[in-house]
């Protein structure tokens, strides 16, 4: 599956009056919104194209050298993840066929090979390649859904019949769960009132990702017995078509902000 594309995410609103050495003013390309914030490094750069932006960001220094880049939106980089170690998780199923002690091909069963350590190697990272992604997934959308909120938005939240406004700051905390901000939230937030009832499957995969991300981090022991402890939890994420749940968040996010991802 094909990774999106990255954006950067914190350009300046202003432009300073700056020139090149030969006299020629700098131009500036407002790529994004955003507020100015301390200690920034502002640089001006020139694309491949010609064309000459400025941006901000933090340095990164290693071994006595100090490395300059935009700073990318953090959405589309735990998205990215998220197809990344889908993608491993659909090259190590491949591995498995070659991996086999017992194939009995009538039925189609095989039976790992075992190593030193009583496991199969392969088998355990298509487990992990699956948790990552699942992780890097949800986390993409909770970030995705709090970056969309503005700051001055004011979400009007019913519950036992009784309506509160909650600013931005509330809507951030605990108050309003992820599951609300899906669904009522953002159907305040466009004014559409049937969003999220017209896009009620890709958001009823959401949930159960959501769900099994919740599942997937706690782990919960609560069994009769050890082979039983993490056995549920970990069918799940095995047998999760992880390609269908990301096409419907990559389709959620562009409902909500077209071309968000591309």
């Amino acid at each position: 599956m094909n990774k999106i594309k990255n954006s950067p995410l914190y350009f300046l609103e202003y432009a300073p009056n700056v020139t090149y050495s030969d006299g020629k003013p700098v131009e500036h390309k407002n790529l994004e919104n955003r507020s100015v914030l301390k200690e920034e490094l502002v640089v001006i750069v020139q694309k491949d194209d010609g064309e000459k932006i400025t941006f901000t960001s933090r340095t990164v220094k290693y071994l006595d050298k100090i490395f300059i880049a935009p700073l990318p939106n953090p959405v589309h980089i735990l998205l990215n993840s998220g197809i990344e170690n889908y993608n491993y998780s659909i090259k190590t199923l491949e591995l498995l066929k070659r991996d086999c002690q017992l194939d009995n091909e009538a039925n189609g069963i095989h039976i790992l090979n075992i190593g030193p350590d009583n496991t199969n190697k392969n088998f355990n990272d298509l487990i992990k390649f699956k948790m990552m992604s699942v992780i890097s997934l949800v986390t993409s959308l909770e970030a995705y859904l709090n970056q969309v909120i503005p700051n001055d938005f004011i979400y009007e939240q019913t519950k036992y019949g009784k309506t509160k406004k909650l600013n931005k700051k509330k809507i951030e905390s605990p108050q309003v769960t992820f599951k609300e901000k899906l669904t009522d939230l953002i159907n305040q937030l466009l004014e559409q009132p049937n969003f999220s009832e017209n896009n009620s499957k890709i958001i009823g995969q959401i949930t159960e990702l959501y769900d099994l991300r919740r599942e997937v981090i706690h782990l919960k022991t609560n069994s009769e017995n050890e082979m039983g402890m993490y056995f549920k939890s970990i069918g799940k994420l095995l047998d999760i078509e992880l390609e269908k749940v990301i096409k419907s968040t990559i389709e959620y996010m562009n409902q909500i902000k077209p071309k968000f991802i591309e």
